[in-house]
């Protein structure tokens, strides 16, 4: 099976070689379109692959998701046996499809998936800039996050990130905006595709939503236009009846599955309070700290700040004078979707960098309008972000002889299974239920095995905050409904955030603590996890055992 070393020299090669060549198919008119994206989608395939082989854990909240899709492959009811904190059923969701197929759910599996958004929102936001700023500057502008997304070895923007779907969905509705706006008559189905797929977003991730509105407003506005030249109200019509089908849909599956009051209590109310720990003062300083945290999408703005700069000037200029309608929307909409998408990276209060995925089209669609009248020098951005990258690689390799970040030799390219999940699968078999309390979502991904809680961290039933209360009841309630073969007390040196046992373990907690010391036994402690097994289960093994120890005994 494929596996990379520290220093996979010929491969680097190979992969600087490839983007040179993009590069120059962006300015030579002669390399056919089809030719242009295919070379810069292999590139991006390409230079993914040491990443997509290392099948360990890169960020907590891949093993958060990963354990959600197991589960949802065993009980597919959202918000009952799942609960995604502020990751959307969408997100989970689509990390089942390789199950389907055939193929385990992991870090590999995931990160395919991943990738798989991430070219198709690509090819979308190119798409678009094609209609609204011609072939020649979609080119040379494409360039610029197709090198970006190849060759960052920031672990948030190459592992599965609860921002990827999400903004597949957003860069399809911008296309769709795109094809409404290139022509005089207004096609309904296009408009109501718009409205189904960003009507799917807020079920994705919340924070999208300030994204999708701004495209909406957009394209409402169009219909408005189009209705008072023309009377037709058609389009209008089937934008709206798009943006509520999904809703519509989902919200009867809801009903059906009696899990209304979980999505408001969980989903609406708790990410609120969430949300709510940020204000809008505090954005501008916050986001300048979050893109200080990224050195690559420092560098990734800064090839872009003049073309930025200039699209805002362009945007910004009186259009009074203008009769045609892209004029004033092309510009306004791609200002807002920054606007929407710096708010949407702020607004929880926490410096994820994964949280810049968000930003990273719309930065690009204000520079390719910037650059409309002159793409000539543009392809110094491409080309310097190359450098940037190539220079951190030379530096990286003289001083440790390392190129890849992603080493996956050793046998890394298989799903680990740590010294806890050894000892636990003594316990279990496939199509238990298992518990990790405290944060250490990896235990269930190395394990194969369903959460028996929907919450699969307890961060929230253990932290102070309005609705802890909620949070441990259903916890419990949960633990009752699935009676899980095993539990886990994680609180500990290696869990995250919530490591401080003499206040976080699980004694701390009465009616959690109840419910498990009446029907499990302590089994053993390792890498300081507490290892609980359901009574039950732990008597008919070892009555299972009893024949065996009688014969060896005689």
């Amino acid at each position: 099976m494929l596996t990379f070393d520290n220093a996979p020299t010929v491969y680097w090669f190979l992969g600087y070689s490839l983007a040179g060549l993009v590069i120059l198919a962006s300015i030579y008119k002669k390399v056919p379109v089809n030719a242009f994206v295919i070379l810069s989608i292999l590139l991006l395939g390409f230079m993914r692959m040491p990443v997509i082989v290392l099948n360990r854990e890169l960020n907590a909240d891949e093993s958060q998701m990963l354990s959600h899709a197991i589960t949802l492959h065993q009980d597919p009811v959202y918000w009952r046996s799942v609960d995604g904190t502020t990751i959307g059923p969408l997100d989970n969701y689509l990390l089942v499809l390789p199950k389907i197929f055939g193929f385990q759910i992991n870090y590999t599996s995931g990160r395919i998936m991943g990738l798989l958004c991430c070219i198709g929102a690509l090819l979308f936001v190119f798409s678009a800039m094609k209609k609204w700023f011609g072939t020649s500057n979609a080119r040379v502008a494409f360039t610029v996050p197709v090198i970006f997304l190849s060759f960052t070895q920031e672990t948030d923007f190459v592992h599965y990130s609860s921002e990827q779907l999400p903004v597949l969905l957003l860069a399809c509705t911008i296309w769709l905006l795109s094809k409404l706006t290139e022509g005089r008559q207004l096609s309904s189905a296009t408009a109501f595709f718009l409205g189904l797929f960003a009507g799917m977003m807020p079920f994705a991730k919340l924070q999208s939503v300030p994204q999708a509105l701004v495209v909406v407003i957009a394209a409402l506005w169009l219909c408005y236009q189009y209705y008072g030249r023309t009377r037709q109200i058609k389009p209008l019509l089937a934008l709206l009846l798009g943006g509520i089908t999904f809703p519509i849909l989902f919200f009867a599956w809801i009903f059906a599955n009696n899990v209304f009051q979980d999505f408001i209590d969980f989903y609406i109310l708790a990410n609120a309070i969430y949300a709510g720990e940020n204000n809008l003062l505090s954005i501008p300083s916050q986001f300048i700290g979050l893109v200080s945290n990224s050195r690559d999408f420092s560098i990734y703005s800064l090839v872009l700040i003049i073309p930025m700069i200039l699209g805002l000037f362009q945007a910004l200029r009186p259009t009074l004078t203008s009769k045609k309608i892209n004029d004033f929307l092309i510009p306004a909409t791609a200002v807002l979707l920054i606007l929407a998408g710096i708010y949407s990276s702020t607004k929880s209060g926490n410096s994820f960098i994964h949280y810049l995925n968000f930003c990273i089209y719309p930065w690009i669609l204000l520079a390719a309008y910037g650059i409309s009248k002159r793409n000539t020098w543009f392809i110094a951005a491409p080309a310097v972000l190359l450098l940037w990258f190539a220079g951190n690689d030379a530096i990286s390799y003289k001083r440790e002889h390392r190129l890849n970040a992603f080493e996956s030799v050793g046998g890394a390219n298989k799903l680990d299974k740590s010294a806890v999940v050894k000892a636990l699968e003594k316990f279990t078999k496939p199509g238990d239920y298992m518990v990790v309390w405290g944060w250490q979502c990896k235990y269930y991904v190395e394990a194969q095995l369903a959460q028996g809680t929907a919450e699969n961290h307890s961060e929230r039933s253990i932290f102070k905050q309005p609705m802890q209360d909620k949070y441990l009841s259903r916890y419990v309630r949960d633990l009752q409904r699935t009676k899980p073969a095993v539990i886990l007390d994680a609180v500990g040196k290696y869990s995250m955030w919530v490591q401080d046992k003499a206040t976080q373990g699980i004694d701390n907690f009465p009616a959690v603590a109840q419910y498990v010391h009446q029907h499990y036994t302590l089994v053993s402690t390792i890498d300081d996890v507490t290892l609980y097994v359901r009574k039950d289960k732990l008597t008919s093994l070892q009555s299972a055992a009893q024949p065996y120890l009688a014969a060896t005994n005689h």
